[in-house]
């Protein structure tokens, strides 16, 4: 529970402590178990990449490493320099839906206009040629779409040497399965889907400005209105995703068709259906 820092890691049911390298250190009350073997009680280690400062971790050691599965996803967003940006804001939301609704929401526009009337409000964005693990679309605004007035200059600059492309809008990314990148202007922010079971999911949302940023000495005065949005906006996806799993779960619920600005949903759903096989539906999507 919690973050920070500490050179050993204490469970509060029995005290057991274990290094940062999951090994059992000392298990108070076990001095007398026969052949007790520290060795063998250590943590379950599970495996870990790291790509621009961002620490994946993966269950299946037989899957292909972090690189291979991103492919050129990180080429794309090259001149945003995530590597040199700072972690400034972070926030979990319980929600009652399974994890490819909030998933699919970000990947289209289409709800913006009644979902966010009162906060972002109705976007336009063009799709990107993915590959086999990513996909991508922009949203169009040369004005940073990180903060919700429009009226005003927006709090930090562009962020130096974006390339054309990077300065025409806002990236919102999809790293199968579970991550979501999102590359403004001036920020990046990400949403992590935790499955839970599969009417409930946790969404984690952070965000990171560069670093040059950070430490600008009126930092948290000027990130205030991007800490505002992010979490608005999420809350408001979680609620009318919550309205939206109660509709699916009717025993009367069939889907229904996409719009053209569902694209990306289409490809997220074609994803899923080729890794656990055709034969889970009544017909393809």
């Amino acid at each position: 529970e919690g973050a920070g820092r500490r050179q050993r890691l204490v469970c509060p049911y029995h005290a057991w402590s274990f290094g940062l390298d999951g090994s059992l250190l000392r298990a108070p009350g076990m001095e007398e178990v026969p052949h007790f073997d520290h060795a063998k009680e250590s943590l379950i280690p599970i495996r870990m990449e790291q790509w621009a400062g961002n620490v994946f971790i993966n269950y299946d050691e037989s899957a292909p490493g972090l690189m291979a599965h991103m492919g050129n996803f990180p080429d794309l967003f090259a001149t945003h320099r995530v590597e040199d940006m700072r972690w400034v804001f972070g926030v979990e939301i319980q929600a009652a839906c399974n994890w490819k609704m909030l998933l699919e929401n970000a990947m289209e526009s289409y709800h913006t206009a009644t979902v966010h009337a009162r906060t972002v409000g109705a976007q336009t964005s063009v799709t990107f040629q993915g590959e086999d693990n990513w996909a991508a679309i922009q949203v169009q605004s040369t004005m940073t779409t990180a903060v919700l007035d429009k009226s005003a200059p927006a709090p930090f600059p562009q962020i130096e040497g974006l390339d054309e492309q990077a300065r025409k809008g806002t990236y919102f990314t999809l790293l199968y399965p579970t991550i979501q990148f999102v590359f403004a202007q001036d920020c990046m922010w990400w949403l992590a889907v935790r499955p839970v079971s599969p009417e409930r999911s946790v969404l984690s949302v952070g965000g990171c400005f560069p670093k040059e940023y950070v430490e600008m000495p009126n930092f948290q005065e000027l990130a205030q209105p991007y800490f505002t949005r992010w979490e608005a906006v999420a809350r408001e996806d979680a609620g009318i995703l919550e309205r939206q799993q109660k509709g699916v779960s009717s025993v009367l619920f069939k889907p229904g068709l996409l719009s053209p600005r569902d694209d990306v949903v289409h490809t997220m759903g074609e994803w899923v259906r080729q890794r656990i096989g055709i034969a889970a539906y009544n017909e393809p999507f």
